[in-house]
């Protein structure tokens, strides 16, 4: 049988999550980057130039040249200002997803919340460069 709290808080959440600026921000970018032929065709190239270098992998070692293509089209992609504003929108919706695991995962485990940015206490660092609020902690801090 199914909690009926649990399912209610999770529609709730669910509806937060659909109207997050986060997401908003990702589909825009996911059409302007769809719209945009320049971005479409980069994209495609970083693929095939990806296909053709894990197929060469699995052969032999691929040559330095097969590295330099693909690393040249990246430098393009990462170049594109389009793209990259996908790129970015993606990771943070994805940090915010992380926010939202780790806050679940932590009531499951049974953690006291630990980490918040106003008391900076979880770890050594709290919620500076190293502490729970950096890369893909918990706390949300943003570092």
């Amino acid at each position: 049988m199914i909690n009926n709290e649990i399912t209610e808080k999770a529609g709730q959440l669910a509806d937060a999550i659909a109207r997050s600026s986060e997401l908003a921000e990702l589909r825009r970018t996911e059409d302007e980057m769809a719209a945009d032929e320049s971005a479409q065709q980069l994209i495609a190239e970083l693929q095939k130039a990806q296909e053709q270098f894990m197929q060469t992998q699995g052969e032999s070692e691929p040559s330095e040249a097969d590295k330099k293509t693909v690393d040249d089209i990246e430098t393009k992609v990462e170049g594109n200002p389009i793209i990259v504003a996908y790129m970015t929108a993606q990771d943070n919706f994805t940090e915010m997803l992380d926010s939202v695991n780790a806050l679940l995962a932590n009531a499951i485990s049974g953690g006291t919340g630990g980490c918040s940015c106003e008391d900076n206490a979880c770890e050594s660092g709290g919620c500076e460069s190293g502490g729970c609020g950096s890369g893909s902690g918990g706390c949300g801090c943003g570092n």
